[in-house]
């Protein structure tokens, strides 16, 4: 006889919250009384099918996933989103739900495939200045002292998840979560719209990799200037140093920035830092910059295209080309572990191609040995 499947209250908070919904919000699109929900949140009582069908068509979430239980149960550790992000606090809970959700789906991916293990030094220390602990991190990743080209991939292959779900989203700002399942813990970062420019995103990721120094130096975070580290960390004192000495006027940052893919915002900041510049000149080259409205588009922002977060996008892509599951056997048996989520949400928080996990491009299994990439060297 099969067990009556139960309404988790939970599970409709965390979609209202995913969605960005408010219960009012929610309570006007369906028609429902407030305080219904509100008690359906609290599983106070439960909600007729007719109230289901509209929570789940409103919600856009399979109504089976609101019967399910949490099989893969995430902890976040720490959160990072800049004090001056301009998106709705609702907006940001959403954020938080979907890259929770993205770890979840990680969990179930590293049943078949070995993600880098993180990768961070252990002699970070709070007593530190920023010079130490941006060439510390250099050092330990075997960076040498010239231009990051391509901050995406330096961070995936030390073992930090990045998620483009946001890229597209005007106002949205990169930010950072500490997670842990099962008391692993694991850095993911969402990046923000950054135009798809690669010195916007190279210059965001170094911001996050500070607030990730600072979680793991032990340094509180409002005590620890991430622009400063990123600044540090993207122009190594010695050799960008020398570069500043051709650099006298806004146009001469223009060419550094070809080499160092970099903001000139930032370079303008380096060089105050370093003490090339003085005071004064650093705010005529910042007002030369706002004449010219470079401070919100800067030259070359649309020429150097950035790289695009790989690694979740190719975890997928090899299930499926080595016939280890079809992409609707993938949504289904994340939907096994409690994960019953449409194709385009899972497409959209893994960075996937749209239609790549519907039934049109699944692939059919005859005779397939599952591969355990873990155990492949």
């Amino acid at each position: 006889m099969s067990r009556k499947k139960i309404f988790n209250g939970k599970r409709l908070k965390t979609a209202r919250m995913y969605r960005g919904k408010t219960i009012d919000v929610l309570a006007n699109e369906t028609k429902i009384n407030k305080k219904d929900i509100l008690a359906f949140e609290e599983d106070k009582y439960k909600p007729v099918v007719e109230n289901v069908m509209k929570l789940s068509n409103t919600l856009n979430f399979p109504k089976e996933y609101f019967f399910q239980n949490d099989d893969i149960r995430v902890t976040i550790e720490n959160t990072h989103i800049r004090p001056e992000s301009p998106i709705p606090r609702v907006e940001e809970i959403s954020y938080k739900e979907k890259i929770v959700m993205t770890h979840k789906i990680i969990s179930f991916i590293e049943s078949y495939i070995q993600f880098p293990a993180i990768n961070l030094p252990d002699n970070l220390s709070k007593y530190d200045d920023m010079e130490t602990l941006a060439t510390k991190m250099r050092r330990h990743w075997g960076l040498g002292d010239g231009p990051i080209g391509n901050m995406v991939t330096l961070l995936e292959v030390n073992g930090i998840s990045i998620s483009s779900m946001n890229v597209e989203k005007r106002g949205a700002v990169s930010f950072t979560q500490k997670q842990s399942i099962d008391r692993n813990s694991r850095y993911l970062v969402c990046l923000g719209n950054d135009r798809k420019s690669a010195t916007i995103r190279n210059f965001d990721l170094a911001y996050e990799l500070a607030y990730i120094v600072s979680v793991e130096a032990g340094i509180p975070s409002k005590r620890f200037s991430k622009e400063e580290f990123a600044c540090a960390f993207l122009l190594p004192k010695e050799t960008f140093f020398e570069d500043l000495g051709k650099a006298h006027e806004l146009e001469d940052y223009v060419e550094l920035k070809k080499k160092w893919i970099v903001p000139i915002s930032a370079m303008i900041l380096r060089a105050y830092q370093l003490e090339v510049i003085n005071y004064k000149k650093y705010m005529y080259l910042m007002r030369e910059m706002e004449k010219q409205g470079w401070l919100k588009k800067e030259p070359l922002d649309e020429n150097i295209k950035a790289t695009n977060p790989a690694l979740l996008k190719k975890s997928v892509e090899m299930l499926i080309d080595n016939n280890i599951m079809s992409g609707t056997e993938l949504v289904d048996n994340l939907a096994n572990c409690g994960l019953n989520l449409y194709p385009d949400d899972i497409e959209n928080l893994l960075g996937l191609k749209d239609k790549m996990l519907s039934p049109k491009n699944s692939y059919k299994r005859d005779n397939v040995t599952k591969v355990n990439f873990k155990k492949k060297k």
